[in-house]
């Protein structure tokens, strides 16, 4: 893997969070540098959910700071430059009444190179699906769509939510390798997985999240999971 560059894109700092008065996060510490692939390993219930709604701008912290791009400014201030792949989201597409080439060309306004359109397809490997209805889509394919809306904002943070849920080996794989393409391209990918072992041959770090803190997981043991 290519040497790391030295931006810091996302920075936490000491976050603590309360649902009424149950901690979820405790003097919570996370860093993500330009051109990293970061698999956040947590259980459920562990707050990965909240820490991404505390990123994202849609909770407040309590406590400590999140500083972006370099700077205090909120995720709503760096809207183009910050994607979320929600696990949920994605799952609601099977539901709209449109194609993939519909939705394509409802985001197309957002892209910021113009005649990239074709690129991204081929990236993401959706071309060949253009004009499939989201319903006729698979759980991997569906994950691709995901993907495409993030790269047509050209997202220099993607965040995933548990990418590769209700997705074969195959797809798992591909996936990764999608993702670390687009780290080595210089962006920044944090992956929120339950499964290590999926993300550790592709990732440059993984943080294991519990009991609300963060914790670098020892390169020795999360590389072992991919052997």
């Amino acid at each position: 893997m290519p040497d790391v560059a030295s931006d810091v894109v996302l920075e936490v700092r000491g976050l603590s969070f309360s649902y009424e008065d149950v901690p979820v996060l405790c003097d919570l510490s996370l860093e993500a540098r330009a051109g990293q692939l970061v698999a956040l390993v947590g259980d459920n219930g562990a707050g990965k959910s909240t820490l991404m709604g505390l990123i994202l701008g849609s909770l407040r912290p309590q406590a400590g700071s999140i500083r972006l791009f370099g700077d205090d400014a909120s995720a709503h201030a760096h809207h183009a430059d910050i994607a979320y792949v929600a696990q949920d989201a994605v799952r609601s597409y099977r539901h709209f009444p449109t194609t993939v080439r519909e939705l394509l060309g409802v985001h197309l306004r957002h892209l910021k190179r113009r005649g990239a359109a074709d690129e991204l397809l081929d990236t993401v490997g959706l071309r060949e699906h253009l004009s499939k209805a989201l319903s006729q889509l698979s759980g991997g394919q569906l994950q691709r769509v995901g993907l495409l809306l993030a790269l047509v904002r050209d997202a220099r943070l993607i965040l995933l939510d548990e990418p590769t849920a209700a997705v074969d080996a195959r797809f798992t794989d591909e996936l990764y390798r999608l993702l670390r393409r687009l780290a080595d391209e210089g962006r920044t990918v944090v992956v929120i997985t339950h499964h290590l072992a999926e993300a550790a041959p592709f990732a440059d770090r993984a943080v294991r999240l519990r009991a609300g803190a963060c914790a670098e997981i020892p390169p020795a043991q999360w590389k072992e999971a991919a052997l």
